[in-house]
């Protein structure tokens, strides 16, 4: 049997001993860090994530430069950025290459800023506020080479369907040119959905503008005639940017440009005067860019179908390098994946969209080319919700919707931006074919699908 061993210690040491135990307690308890601060962090945050578009005169509903406006929206600054619905950024994260304009915040400053809210969105010491970002002048990219303005207003109606209306633009230009780069300003951002450019070479537009009473002509087919190429579009968020040194879009002496613009009526009467500014290049051309794709426009979505899948393939022609993509549905789409299947089988992610917005669509540039050899198949699959329970319908209640041009309409198209392998328009022999071996393209698609709608057991389509 063990002996028990009882220990008596004073009660002047007891005491000492328990003050002891206790400093040891606080000092090694975690200390709780201060919340950030407006001043400190969040401004910072705000600056590089919101104030593009959240400032006067452009697409944010409100602005968010100062502290004030940052707190009276400090929850709800928050729960949309914890559920990456801003900054808009719809492309999938890890399932694309990289885009070099990726707008998605980091987990770091999500959790700064929901901390933030919660903490009662404090200010903060003033003076360590960050220095108000410098925001370009009227041009994002400087002054332009060329700017061509509508040459008198639009209205737009109070009321109605939407309003897709084609502008001519004469260049008068003496010389071929490549365009750099361009950008579009919306003359009333209210109104203005969207805007397409084309470049005309055979003055198509304008016989079209000449034959239609008022300003400009409706088109709800994009240009509404054969045009040479396109050049990009505007839409809500788009950046202007520079295409990489030795890559150009062709504007031939003497063309026309075509601007269609789709307008949303506001419930009162708007007025519009939008302009393009163009950026020629000033070093040689070696590559032209060309914007193709895969479409499906045999869609037909089935009324009250929460989840319609449809399907689309392009097989490229020759060797290309892909600059971006651009997904494309309207207000039933769910969600699009862009993939490409290379010669032998390897598959490449292009990007994906999980939550499709028509209202917020892009130009999703690799910050790299992306080299696709010929006989790479460029696919896509979409998902469409035409059921009464999505919010963006424009039928209630759901009825058949098919491929189309206006807004009630949809589209599946996978748009990719592409330059010819190789090309080197530097040399005397080289040939700016790329425009006629895409036509020549759609034209052998066009046929396989009129083969394919006497013979389906034969496509060899998705």
């Amino acid at each position: 049997m063990l002996a028990t061993v009882t220990t008596r210690i004073p009660h002047r040491l007891l005491g000492l001993a328990l003050v002891l135990a206790g400093l040891v307690a606080a000092a090694t308890k975690p200390v709780q860090a201060a919340p950030p601060t407006y001043a400190g962090e969040v401004a910072a945050i705000l600056q590089k994530n919101c104030q593009g578009c959240h400032r006067p005169g452009h697409v944010g509903p409100f602005s968010l430069e100062t502290y004030a406006q940052a707190r009276k929206r400090a929850d709800d600054i928050a729960t949309v950025v914890r559920e990456r619905r801003m900054p808009p950024w719809k492309a999938a994260p890890q399932v694309y290459p990289k885009f070099y304009h990726d707008r998605s915040m980091s987990e770091a400053d999500i959790k700064t800023v929901v901390t933030w809210a919660e903490a009662g969105a404090p200010e903060g010491d003033r003076t360590q506020m960050p220095t108000p970002p410098e925001y370009p002048g009227e041009w994002r990219l400087g002054t332009p080479d060329l700017v061509l303005e509508m040459p008198v207003d639009f209205a737009v109606p109070a009321s109605g369907e939407d309003v897709y209306r084609c502008f001519v633009f004469p260049t008068n230009l003496p010389d071929d040119r490549y365009i750099a780069a361009l950008e579009y300003r919306p003359g009333n951002r209210r109104v203005v959905h969207h805007i397409q450019g084309y470049v005309d070479n055979l003055g198509l537009g304008r016989k079209r503008d000449e034959s239609e009473a008022g300003v400009g002509y409706a088109s709800y087919s994009g240009a509404g005639v054969k045009t040479l190429c396109d050049l990009a579009s505007w839409v809500p968020g788009d950046e202007a940017r520079f295409l990489p040194e030795g890559v150009g879009r062709s504007l031939p002496r003497g063309s026309d440009i075509i601007l269609q613009v789709h307008y949303h009526p506001t419930g009162k009467p708007e007025t519009d005067r939008s302009r393009i500014g163009l950026y020629f290049s000033k070093t040689p051309i070696k590559q032209t860019l060309h914007r193709t794709g895969a479409f499906q426009p045999n869609l037909k979505i089935p009324a009250g179908d929460p989840n319609f899948e449809a399907r689309a393939s392009w097989i490229l022609p020759v060797d290309m390098e892909a600059l971006f993509v651009q997904p494309h549905m309207h207000s039933l789409g769910h969600d699009m994946r862009m993939w490409a299947t290379l010669p032998g089988g390897r598959e490449l992610d292009l990007i994906q969209i999980d939550d499709w917005d028509f209202a917020w669509q892009s130009y999703y540039y690799f910050e790299q080319p992306i080299t696709l050899p010929k006989g790479t198949v460029v696919k896509v699959v979409a998902h469409f919700d035409n059921s009464a329970n999505n919010p963006r319908n424009p039928n209630n209640p759901p009825k058949p919707v098919q491929w189309g041009w206006a807004s009630y309409d949809e589209m599946c198209v996978g748009f990719i931006g592409v330059t010819k392998k190789g090309q080197d328009l530097t040399q005397p022999d080289e040939k700016d074919d790329l425009s006629q071996i895409i036509d020549q393209n759609r034209d052998d698609l066009r046929e396989l699908r009129k083969r394919v709608a006497k013979d389906p057991d034969k496509a060899p389509l998705d």
